[in-house]
């Protein structure tokens, strides 16, 4: 019997559960979903102990454990399911009796919840860890691929030292493209970080043009063995900040283009004295600014040893056993490379398997004429370079930059001269009322260039440069890549002597033959979209035949100076687009009446020319001129019964212009520019010469100046009747006596009397005045003088002379008597003094005042044979100019004197 009530148990027990189970399910609805709250909420207690456990390790910079992850994703399911279980529950609550589920639908949902809570029993179990997270498995440096770094010890010793000091925490290079930055950032990882024991991680990202802050934050957290699953890049930057604050790390960051957020990306910024460092790499200079770099190196192309050096290695080693002239060819051919050790690996390498002298003349040929021809140059070096000017921000930019190529290979280019041709053409526009806001406008868009390095600086800060690769980029992409290398002609500095055939003139819209040696223009060239005719610097250049500019309607710029032209060409008047032309320095006594229909002219240089006879009407036609240069040019302007040349009135009547340099040859014509507001207004430079009845002047007192708020020099030669110049700086307006008390009352009311007087003047020549002529102090100074040349002054006895009142004012305090030297300061900003061919100068300062020039640092002295002594408070001078023999003669109070003086002299030949 026991036998068989074991069977029966065995097969009904089963059965009878399934059944007691089956009616608990549709009858106890409720406990289940109870028993499953209850439990569901153990299970949270459990989830919230263990977050909380997560959170304190991560913030000791710890990984959560694989198994802990899994096991909080479960536990987020099961509270979805449970919740959604207990909706349904609670839904069905609220409804009437007659829509209740059914029996099978209740069976369902208690069976859920059962599953449910045993479900959450078993999660409830497994969470017992031991530990939730493990200590980081970070790779502490990652060498990178390099290459030998040739002439760039200096500048790693610099990065090493910014490294080790602890007031940088931001280190930016910057340099142009191809300049060997990826390079250095590599060598200095590999180098020196690796062998540093005090550095945690050292981590290195290459940015990119086309940066993502996802893939950054990536590569540093898999460097520092941080998993990204399920994280926002919020979530993402808070577990990078509070892993690297706890370290000592250095983030290389190479080629970056835009300014990084830091605090988006969760990299803490290197406080004072952190061993932690961010150095970076880019192309322009200002990402290191906003991005608030506080050490920024410039990684200058390669001085010639080591470029040479980089040449030959890449060439390989028959150069040096090459013959003589090879090698003469050779360097030619590495020094177009401008020092750009991308050029010069990619030009070596092209010239590896050359063995002959004309193979490398006809390279040296292809790089001077078409540089993207060179194996290799165009992808290799032309490419990474047009990103840069890709990047750049405006067409206007852009256009400004492909302008700088027309001048020659490594000229330094004046900025006024590329923004004036920038004007011409449309590039700046003339938004601004003033002309100096125009060129500031310009000088700003070539300042851009500059932080884009795809400038430097030229000469001195007026001028700039073009590296001859970035010529050689700015002429491919003008030649539309090679495909149009008639676009834009340029061949200028080649030493041309004839000018190429009018056949390759027909497609060009820039051309430029500026700097060779073209004797003569004979042909007539059909150049309908010709835009720039640069024929400047040509000194042999003396005949353009007529009609020469016949056929070139479309032409906005024109450029003659520096050539030998005594006359324009018949039919200049086709020249209806001309808006700029320039014919500085050429041998044109007088100007055709055709000139005057170029309606649409706005700029007109003709300073420096032996300019005799404009007819009369030409200037008044250029209705549309705003710039108009004629200094140490035509000055016989008729005013009145004076002068017998053009009217004056012809440029009251230019109502646009702007900037002004004239040459003045009479006191009328003086008197009537100063009362032309508009006029005196525009002058820029001012050469007053050979005016005979002007006896005295002041500076930079007197009504005269009082209109001339943009004047910048003063030159004043020949002028046989000036005996006094004088310098009087008083807020009072002094009355001149060389004008008639009358036309200065008509002119009191033109003038604003608070506007400071000659705000702009830096520069005043004297040269060739009177033989009793003196500068005589009265009062004040002339504030913004930068410098002062006179020459050939005979009679210039001393630099400065006391006026009477000055002289009779010491007198009377009893200085004369007590022995003291009064000390004035008539130019505080003086910065060059040049004395030249003064026969009777002999002294700086007299015996009654000393001349102080806080700022002065050149003083130039030539042919002043009786000027023994330097009588100056000058602390800041850095040079002196002068012939040894007249240094030698010099006379000093004492051996001390002399000795300070002496590390000045700069000797002439």
């Amino acid at each position: 019997m026991e036998f068989v009530a074991s069977i029966v148990d065995t097969v009904f027990r089963p059965l009878k559960d399934y059944f007691a189970r089956t009616f608990g399910y549709v009858m106890s609805c409720g406990e289940y979903i109870d028993a499953l709250g209850h439990q569901m909420n153990e299970l949270k207690s459990k989830r919230d102990d263990v977050k909380r456990m997560v959170d304190a390790a991560e913030r000791q910079g710890m990984e959560v454990t694989s198994q802990v992850k899994w096991w909080l994703e479960c536990v987020a399911a099961l509270e979805d399911a449970a919740a959604r279980i207990d909706d349904e529950y609670r839904e069905r609550l609220l409804l009437p009796p007659e829509q209740a589920p059914g029996l099978k639908a209740t069976y369902h949902l208690s069976k859920k919840a059962d599953e449910t809570f045993a479900e959450a029993v078993s999660l409830k179990e497994k969470g017992n860890f031991h530990k939730v997270a493990d200590e980081l498995v970070q790779v502490r440096f990652e060498e990178m691929p390099s290459t030998p770094v040739l002439g760039r010890d200096a500048l790693l010793r610099e990065l090493h030292a910014c490294v080790r000091e602890g007031d940088v925490g931001i280190v930016g290079i910057y340099g142009m493209a191809g300049v060997g930055k990826t390079a250095l950032l590599n060598k200095f990882n590999n180098e020196f970080l690796i062998n540093s024991h005090d550095i945690n991680v050292a981590i290195y990202i290459e940015v990119g043009k086309d940066f993502n802050l996802d893939d950054i934050q990536r590569i540093i957290g898999d460097r520092l063995g941080v998993s990204w699953e399920n994280r926002t890049p919020k979530e993402r930057a808070g577990v990078l900040y509070r892993v690297l604050s706890k370290m000592n790390f250095v983030l290389l960051l190479d080629d970056v283009w835009e300014p990084l957020n830091f605090r988006m990306l969760g990299i803490p910024v290197p406080k004072q004295n952190s061993k932690s460092k961010i150095v970076l790499t880019t192309r322009i200079e200002d990402v290191c600014d906003r991005m608030d770099v506080r050490r920024k190196l410039k990684m200058e192309c390669l001085p010639w040893e080591p470029a040479w050096e980089l040449f030959r290695e890449k060439v390989g080693e028959h150069l040096m056993s090459a013959s003589p002239e090879i090698r003469h060819q050779a360097q030619m051919l590495a020094m177009k490379c401008g020092g750009l050790p991308l050029a010069l690996i990619t030009a070596g390498r092209a010239m590896a398997s050359k063995r002959t002298a004309k193979e490398w003349k006809h390279a040296i040929t292809v790089l001077r004429i078409a540089p993207w021809q060179l194996l290799g140059m165009e992808f290799d070096v032309l490419e990474p370079l047009k990103k840069s000017y890709d990047n750049l921000s405006s067409d206007k930019l852009r256009l400004c930059l492909l302008y700088c190529s027309l001048f020659p290979e490594e000229f330094s280019i004046s900025k006024d001269w590329i923004i004036g041709y920038c004007i011409g053409e449309g590039f700046i526009d003339d938004l601004y009322t003033e002309m100096d806001e125009i060129y500031n406008k310009g000088h700003d868009l070539l300042g851009d260039l500059k932080i884009a390095s795809l400038l430097e600086k030229g000469e001195d800060e007026d001028h700039i440069k073009m590296h001859p690769m970035v010529r050689a980029m700015a002429l491919w992409i003008a030649s539309e890549f090679g495909t149009k290398e008639t676009k834009w002609v340029v061949r200028a500095g080649v030493a041309l002597k004839e000018a190429p055939g009018a056949e390759r003139w027909s497609d060009a819209e820039r051309i430029s033959f500026m700097r060779n040696n073209i004797l003569e223009l004979y042909e007539r060239p059909n150049c309908p979209l010709l835009k720039t005719l640069i024929l400047q610097g040509n000194p042999a250049l003396d005949k353009i035949c007529d009609g020469f500019f016949q056929f070139m309607p479309s032409l906005r710029v024109l450029d003659l100076s520096y050539t030998s032209i005594s006359e324009l060409p018949s039919g200049i008047s086709s020249l209806v687009e001309l808006q700029y032309l320039d014919l500085y320095n050429t041998n044109i006594r007088s100007l055709p009446t055709e000139l005057g229909s170029l309606a649409k002219l706005r700029f007109l240089l003709l300073s420096h020319m032996p300019l005799e006879m404009i007819p009369g009407g030409v200037i008044c036609s250029l209705t549309m001129l705003q710039v108009l240069y004629m200094d140490l040019s035509y000055g016989d302007w008729k005013v009145g019964a004076s002068g017998n040349g053009v009217d004056f009135q012809e440029l009251e009547n230019l109502r646009r212009l702007k900037a002004l340099d004239i040459t003045i040859q009479s006191l009328e014509a003086l008197d009537r520019l100063s009362r032309s507001y508009r006029l005196a207004g525009s002058t820029r430079n001012l050469l007053i010469k050979a005016c005979s009845n002007l006896t005295k002047i002041e500076l930079p007192a007197g009504t005269l100046w009082k209109n001339m708020t943009g004047l910048k020099r003063v030159w004043i030669a020949s002028c046989s009747s000036l005996t006094e110049v004088i310098i009087d700086g008083s807020q009072e307006t002094i009355r001149s006596n060389a004008l008639p008390h009358a036309i200065l009352q008509a002119r009191a009311g033109l003038v604003d009397d608070e506007q400071p007087i000659l705000p702009n003047l830096h520069d005043v020549i004297l040269q060739g005045l009177h033989h009793r002529v003196k500068i005589i102090y009265k009062n004040g100074c002339v504030q913004n003088l930068t410098s002062l040349f006179i020459w050939y002054c005979h009679g210039l006895e001393e630099l400065i002379t006391l006026s009477d009142e000055e002289q009779e004012t010491m007198a009377r305090a009893g200085e004369q008597v007590s022995g003291a030297i009064k000390v004035i300061t008539p130019f505080p900003n003086l910065k060059d003094l040049y004395l030249h061919g003064l026969a009777k100068f002999r002294t700086l300062s007299s015996s009654r005042c000393m001349l102080r020039f806080p700022s002065l640092e050149s003083l130039k002295i030539v042919e002043c044979p009786n000027l023994k002594k330097l009588k100056l408070s000058a602390g800041g001078l850095n040079v002196i100019q002068c012939t040894r023999e007249w240094w030698d003669g010099l006379e000093w109070d004492d051996e001390e004197v002399k000795a300070s003086y002496e590390p000045l002299f700069r000797p002439m030949h």
